[in-house]
């Protein structure tokens, strides 16, 4: 990348939430902005799971990270990041390529956390892109259309496990499909209200599901999954929804210390480097926070705002997190939305996780005319398909509704 004489050069290393966001607020070209992704594509991670039974596709979920760059006047380059040099502000990619900076923006994500099971990356499906739960996917059909009684583990029952065992059962289980969700801890969704555990339970009496908790995975196999107890588990499809871990790269650069996320300031400037801000999961922040979207989201908007300051002379904003209910969707069968320690479940609120999608999609998509409007029809169309879309509602007339259920 080319340093510009007259703005600054910004290099953005990811192009998920806080990458795509804080290129987007520095689109009025005061900057000279580039943008490296491994991947040609943003991903809506939140709803990847729709994948799994058809109410999405890849495509739905997706922004081209080309087209979205040069709709804000910035470049991308598609490329994995080999090594980060913060002493003389440069970036070396796979190719052999340097990228240098004045500012520097790392919004990496994270990696899959294996916590010491061997067999992960060899025999699960890992559930971090559209192409894996779209392999998933595949792979449920096949098993579907066997004769024999085929078994399915989830290994992991925290949001993304369960709302993986959501879409499996979206449309029943035909065949003599059975599956196992095993977690380590005492309860489904650990660090929740013990109300949702009996909630996802009760959603699942009628169906083949076996929940396992205060199980651990230690080896995973071809067709099986080993447990720390000895037990072997037979297993035609074992998904891996073990959580997110640092990414290597941010030890390696001198970011973190190692296995660890990057430490930042009020700011989000890194503690190890000048001119270097972190964004996203990437963070480790002076106060804990949940590694979800629409913290992701602000946290590069954040970083934008900060490094307009600076080049301006004035005043840094400091980050402060915007607590937002989630909303933590179980196939056709039910849906969560969890706000602190307060937690309520109906089927209608899938309604509401597919607004905050098409909201935020629309948001997030800079390419304007009749072809965004045609991509935003077309998901609006499919999804009506195949989710269940109530009446707006009043707060009052939802607590009427029969299946509307409060979760302590």
């Amino acid at each position: 990348m080319q340093k510009s004489k007259s703005r600054p050069s910004v290099l953005i290393l990811g192009g998920g939430f806080a990458g795509i966001s804080c290129a987007g607020q520095l689109s009025d070209h005061s900057f000279d902005v580039c943008l490296v992704d491994q991947k040609p594509h943003f991903e809506f991670l939140p709803n990847i799971h729709e994948i799994l039974s058809g109410v999405k596709r890849p495509r739905d979920v997706r922004l081209n990270l080309a087209d979205q760059m040069t709709a804000m006047g910035h470049r991308f380059t598609q490329a994995s990041v080999q090594s980060i040099a913060p002493e003389s502000k440069r970036v070396v990619l796979d190719s052999g390529t340097t990228l240098q900076y004045d500012f520097l923006v790392v919004a990496l994500g994270a990696v899959d956390a294996h916590y010491g099971v061997t067999g992960v990356d060899a025999h699960a499906f890992s559930f971090k892109s559209a192409a894996q739960c779209d392999a998933i996917s595949d792979r449920l059909r096949t098993l579907k259309a066997t004769a024999k009684a085929p078994r399915v583990t989830i290994i992991g029952a925290g949001i993304t496990g369960v709302e993986a065992l959501g879409e499996i059962l979206r449309q029943g289980t035909p065949g003599n499909l059975k599956i196992t969700l095993l977690e380590a801890q005492r309860q489904l969704l650990p660090n929740s209200p013990k109300g949702l555990d009996n909630y996802i339970r009760g959603l699942c009496e009628s169906y083949p599901v076996e929940f396992r908790c205060n199980e651990t995975a230690q080896r995973i196999r071809q067709k099986s999954v080993l447990l720390g107890s000895g037990e072997s588990l037979s297993s035609d499809l074992t998904i891996w929804t073990g959580g997110p871990a640092p990414a290597p790269l941010l030890s390696q650069s001198g970011l973190a210390k190692p296995a660890s996320w990057a430490p930042v300031d009020d700011y989000l400037h890194s503690l190890h480097a000048d001119d270097v801000f972190i964004a996203g999961d990437s963070t480790d922040l002076p106060s804990s926070l949940a590694k979800q979207a629409y913290h992701a989201i602000d946290m590069g908007e954040n970083v934008a705002q900060n490094l307009k300051a600076i080049t301006e002379g004035s005043k840094m904003k400091r980050f402060r997190p915007s607590p937002k209910p989630q909303l933590i969707s179980f196939g056709g069968l039910g849906c969560i939305m969890l706000a602190g320690k307060w937690a309520a479940g109906a089927p209608l609120l899938s309604a509401g996780k597919e607004a905050v999608f098409e909201v935020a999609m629309a948001q997030l998509d800079r390419q304007g005319g009749p072809e965004k409007a045609a991509l935003l029809l077309k998901r609006g169309i499919r999804a009506s398909d195949k989710l269940f879309w109530p009446v707006v509602m009043s707060p009052t007339a939802l607590l009427r509704q029969k299946n509307f259920q409060v979760l302590r």
